[in-house]
């Protein structure tokens, strides 16, 4: 068979559509995850936020996070009574949503926050959401677990 421009003009066309077609099978099958399911109505909340941010902006530093022995603590300051505190915690990871973990704030008379780290691995973000006399706090800071 002959060469010619038009004969390799169909072949790298062939094999153009064949790599569009393998790109497509292999894009249809890989997982998206969005990194939140109800981004919308968060999103509206977003002023909200910003504020509790702000809130605990000046006790991100006394705010501990620590991993021993399988147990998370997190350390909160002592001005806090731990009666009035309210809340949640989220052991958020980036890559799946299955990996996330979220736990209501208790806070013994320790001022300490303890969680087991059994089924967390890898690197998460732990979103710290807690309201104390009626003011919101938010703070957020990352761990990274065997």
């Amino acid at each position: 068979m002959k060469w010619n421009w038009g004969s390799k003009l169909a072949v790298a066309m062939a094999a153009f559509m064949i790599m569009v077609i393998i790109f497509g099978v292999v894009m249809f099958r890989e997982g998206v995850d969005l990194v939140e399911s109800d981004y919308y109505p968060k999103g509206q909340a977003h002023q909200e936020l910003i504020n509790k941010r702000n809130n605990a902006a000046g006790f991100a530093d006394q705010i501990s996070l620590n991993v021993d022995q399988g147990i998370i603590r997190i350390g909160f300051p002592e001005l806090f009574d731990p009666s009035k505190m309210e809340g949640t915690v989220l052991f958020y990871q980036r890559t799946s949503d299955q990996y996330d973990k979220l736990v209501k704030l208790a806070v013994d008379t320790s001022h300490f926050f303890s969680f087991p780290t059994k089924g967390l691995t890898g690197r998460y973000i732990v979103k710290i959401d807690w309201t104390y006399e009626g003011e919101g706090f938010y703070l957020e800071k990352t761990m990274n677990l065997p």
